[in-house]
């Protein structure tokens, strides 16, 4: 390689540590896909069953739980700046503070919810 051309591939690439495309093996493809796949199977079964408030708890966690292995494999931040693993990590941390600051509201209104239920089941007066 030239002089020229050694400077201008170092060039390209200067500053910009971590930015470099990563190759990601076919086998750890197939992997996370099987693990994707397994979790959706998972997350049908447990839809079937009434494990009360649990079933968004457990909605909520495995889709996490997905929502993790995308960002990590298929969009590389595995690989790349931990920055942006804290930014991931954050992310997440607010989402579960909404959720868990909206599922906190709803038992505050819940016996509202149960004497409107109430009073649509009894009887109309004359």
């Amino acid at each position: 390689m030239t002089e020229a051309a050694h400077a201008h591939h170092d060039h390209h690439h200067e500053g910009l540590p971590g930015t470099i495309g990563h190759v990601t093996p076919l086998k750890t493809l197939f992997k996370v896909l099987t693990a994707l796949l397994v979790l959706t199977v998972i997350t049908v079964a447990v839809a079937q069953f009434d494990f009360g408030r649990l079933n968004v708890v457990g909605a909520v966690g495995i889709a996490c739980v997905k929502a993790s292995i995308v960002s990590l494999w298929f969009m590389h931040l595995r690989y790349d700046k931990r920055f942006n693993f804290f930014i991931l990590v954050g992310s997440f941390a607010l989402v579960a503070w909404m959720i868990g600051y909206i599922l906190f509201d709803t038992v505050l209104y819940q016996h509202n919810i149960q004497e409107y239920k109430r009073d649509q089941q009894a009887p109309a007066k004359p």
